[in-house]
């Protein structure tokens, strides 16, 4: 069955909710992905509340040694209208690499303050909704200090790693979270690693990131793909796992498998090019130039073609937040084969697909050999429906509004409580 939402699923017995959104990865007219996920949470919000969105950008000095990439950032609009949504991109100051990591969320605050003063004078924002604890998070509890509103964050990466090498930094989002209402996880590994760095807490929720089942939909035939063509989606950086990808297509080959794999992806950071340059080495070195093909970065529509005609999509990453490529490949009917590494053990079940180790080529090409195997085993309509029930827009929002009024409440029943202690 397939699932529709109107604004009837988000009834409005009070005047909708004033959200003001931080989010430094947030789609622009320079780079159209960087935190689409975000975009489409905003979009759909749109629904049940009111949202405004800051997304700051990196500023550097137009110094040449600073390379390509910052520079792209001078072209990004300061201000522009998104599906009705007002948008701004103010600049904050950052440093090659993380020279001012620990500082970030200072200079995020003071690239952001007085934009943030004059749009609370004429949208006086109910609440502060943040994507990332860190710098985002970190701003978003001094700007509802600063203007008495109620802060939710959502974590969108596991805590491991940086949190451990940045001290710094673990003190200020850790400080976040005790000022936050709410604190989103989008996998149930991405708030384990929370718990372990900021103890148990009755605010910490897990809501995982939506897919828009409007955009990624069935082929209007309906057919099931006849091709043995493996499609693989993300930036080209060794975290991906590419190269382990890449073996196990070697693997398939060697036992006679005449299997295709698209690469749809770039690598814009100049480590990223260099994994590009070294995944295309190898290609040559397995004598597989004609079995993988690397296309490059493309338009949306495009690239749920490529998920529709697939006869499978694989994720085969060293470490996943959570994986929404794999929903979209679901919602577009077509099913998955993904490592245990985090995110995709929230997705991936024997109905819709195969999980296995990780850093493992055998494994993988097992795995999708199974999905091959068993293509008729596939319902892409149940794939869709799966997809849109756990993941859908419509379900995540009502999650979202449930909480936004739950945070809105539950924050100023607080702040009378203090008063009449005081």
């Amino acid at each position: 069955m397939e699932i529709e939402h109107s604004s009837n699923d988000f009834p409005q017995s009070k005047p909708p909710l004033r959200v003001l959104v931080l989010s430094r990865n947030y789609p622009n007219n320079v780079m159209e992905l960087l935190g689409i996920w975000v975009e489409r949470l905003v979009r759909h919000s749109t629904m049940y509340c009111k949202p405004k969105v800051i997304a700051p950008v990196p500023y550097l000095p137009p110094f040449p040694w600073f390379g390509e990439y910052y520079s792209r950032f001078r072209c990004v609009e300061a201000h522009r209208m998104a599906d009705g949504i007002e948008v701004f991109h103010p600049r904050f100051l950052v440093g090659p690499g993380y020279s001012l990591h620990n500082i970030e969320s200072l200079t995020y605050y003071l690239g952001v303050r007085r934009l943030v003063n004059r749009l609370h004078q004429i949208f006086p924002f109910d609440l502060i909704h943040a994507h990332f604890t860190y710098p985002d998070g970190v701003v978003a509890a001094w700007l509802g200090r600063r203007y008495g509103v109620p802060v939710v964050i959502t974590e969108q990466a596991p805590w491991w790693s940086w949190m451990e090498e940045y001290p710094f930094v673990r003190r200020q989002a850790t400080w976040a979270v005790k000022e936050s209402v709410f604190h989103i996880a989008i996998s149930k590994a991405v708030k384990d690693s929370i718990l372990h760095f900021a103890g148990e807490t009755d605010k910490l929720r897990v809501i995982p990131d939506g897919v828009d089942g409007s955009v990624f939909t069935l082929s209007e035939n309906g057919r099931r793909p006849s091709s043995n063509q493996i499609l693989f989606v993300g930036n080209i950086r060794p975290v991906k796992g590419v190269d382990i990808l890449i073996k196990s297509i070697r693997l398939l080959v060697d036992r006679g498998r005449n299997v295709k794999l698209i690469i749809v992806g770039e690598g814009y950071y100049q480590s990223y090019r260099r994994e590009y340059d070294r995944m295309q080495q190898m290609l040559y070195d397995l004598n597989l130039e004609g079995c993988v093909e690397f296309i490059g970065k493309k338009p949306l529509a495009d690239l749920v073609r490529y998920m529709q005609e697939s006869v499978l999509l694989v994720l085969p990453s060293r470490a996943e937040s959570l994986g929404m490529v794999l929903v979209e490949a679901l919602a577009c009917g077509t099913p998955v084969v993904a490592t245990r590494c985090g995110g995709p053990e929230d997705i991936v079940n024997e109905d819709v697909g195969i999980l296995v180790p990780p850093e493992d080529p055998e494994a993988l090409a097992r795995g999708i050999e199974l999905v091959l195997d068993r293509r008729d085993h596939y319902d892409p309509a149940k794939l869709r429906q799966y997809a849109l029930e756990k993941f859908g827009s419509g379900s995540v929002g009502r999650r979202i509004h449930q909480l936004y009024d739950e945070a809105f409440g539950r924050y100023y029943k607080t702040r009378i409580s203090e008063a009449n202690w005081r």
